[in-house]
């Protein structure tokens, strides 16, 4: 584990209603984090665009239970222009909820990034060792809305109302990118 000086890494995890995709997010890159950063290194918080106060999905609750997380207490919470400016990285589901957070604040649209994209932007570029912290504009310093808007953007699938064993494969191919990025991350401090 790395002993990080300074504040802690502020993450905000977005999807469509905040009770599937970015709960799992959250959940996974918190525990990952911690354990290259230790629990002060890392704050996750997760949002969404739905209503407020309901539970994550029977199917996300157990998925996580299986890799001994709880979000059995998760509460639906949608995202507000606070929460982007707390956030040093947002990363989303869709390319739609980078849309949207933008839309809100949008001097959040360098920090905001769906998973894949950032895993996919973040091994391409080369981190400032000196400055550890202001790599993550680096990532989108290149990207303009009017392409964003019109290329293409990898996401990930909303496994909701998925059978079973789909639901699980859609959670573990989440969970190696959470591991990846948590990788990308817990280096880039």
């Amino acid at each position: 584990m790395t002993t990080i000086e300074g504040p802690p890494l502020r993450i905000l995890t977005v999807c469509t209603h905040n009770r599937t995709r970015s709960v799992m997010m959250a959940a996974m890159l918190e525990s990952m984090l911690r354990e290259r950063l230790g629990s002060d290194g890392v704050q996750v918080r997760s949002g969404g665009f739905g209503p407020e106060g309901l539970p994550a999905i029977h199917d996300a609750v157990e998925a996580m239970r299986r890799r001994d997380l709880d979000v059995s207490g998760h509460r639906s919470h949608q995202v507000t222009v606070d929460d982007l400016a707390d956030a040093d990285v947002v990363l989303t589901a869709e390319r739609n909820h980078v849309v949207r957070v933008a839309a809100l604040s949008p001097q959040v649209f360098g920090r905001a990034m769906t998973l894949p994209e950032f895993l996919d932007r973040a091994i391409a570029v080369e981190r400032d060792a000196d400055d550890p912290s202001g790599w993550i504009p680096l990532l989108t310093a290149d990207r303009t809305a009017s392409a964003y808007l019109s290329g293409a953007t990898p996401e990930i699938v909303d496994p909701t109302g998925s059978a079973p064993r789909a639901f699980e494969a859609a959670v573990e191919r989440l969970e190696a990118q959470c591991r990846e990025a948590a990788r990308l991350l817990a280096a880039g401090r």
